[in-house]
């Protein structure tokens, strides 16, 4: 049995004044983006359908999301609260921005809430589980766990495919990819799970609101 475990930033805010109001406790980059991801386990139950410990981890996945109407009806930037993060996640919204995957006309009938984009920072399904399709769930699910998670409406998802591995202190490092293998599987999963890449860049976005 799989289980799937959410968690953002948005769920731990500290409140540093009682007498300010809660608003004045969210930073300004919170107040238009906010970082996420999930963690997926198998768990193993026994005769009774509880949960038996230890439960092992199979993929894990973190993203940034902005939310698109806030950042437009405030007169806003994407690209500019992007750049308050780090470089990787401005280059990549920067690049989505002006794709003509993410400016496509949008279905009315999936605009019933507030639209999100979201630059996927990381995939990784441990060695494990691969080759048993877990890599391809995540993609083509991810655009409605997010939704269930975190009641975001995806516009658009960007990621820059890069194999990277984690070592026992929990820091992410480029993998050793020789020939380039590892890479030209994940561009190959992207291109079926509908991505596309963006002209002349490293990288590959799909419009989820189309």
């Amino acid at each position: 049995m799989w289980y799937l475990e959410a968690f953002s930033s948005r769920h731990d805010v500290s409140i540093f004044d009682a007498a300010e109001s809660f608003s004045k406790a969210v930073g300004e980059q919170e107040e238009y983006m906010f970082s996420g991801g999930f963690d997926l386990y198998e768990v193993e139950l026994d005769d009774e359908y509880e949960e038996v410990d230890p439960k092992e981890l199979i993929a894990t996945v973190r993203a940034v999301f902005f939310d698109e109407d806030k950042i437009l009806n405030e007169g806003q930037d994407i690209v500019d609260i992007a750049d308050m993060t780090n470089s990787d996640t401005c280059g990549a919204i920067a690049a989505l921005t002006k794709s003509k995957i993410h400016n496509q006309q949008l279905d009315d009938d999936k605009l019933f809430l507030p639209l999100f984009s979201s630059y996927i920072q990381r995939i990784y399904v441990y060695p494990k589980f691969r080759s048993s399709g877990v890599a391809r769930y995540i993609f083509n699910n991810m655009a409605d766990i997010f939704l269930h998670c975190f009641n975001t409406n995806i516009h658009s998802f960007v990621i820059c495919p890069k194999p990277q591995q984690p070592d026992i202190h929990g820091n992410w490092s480029d993998s050793p990819d020789e020939n380039d293998t590892m890479l030209k599987r994940m561009i190959l999963l992207l291109k079926k799970s509908g991505y596309k890449k963006i002209y002349n860049s490293e990288y590959y976005a799909v419009n989820c609101a189309i």
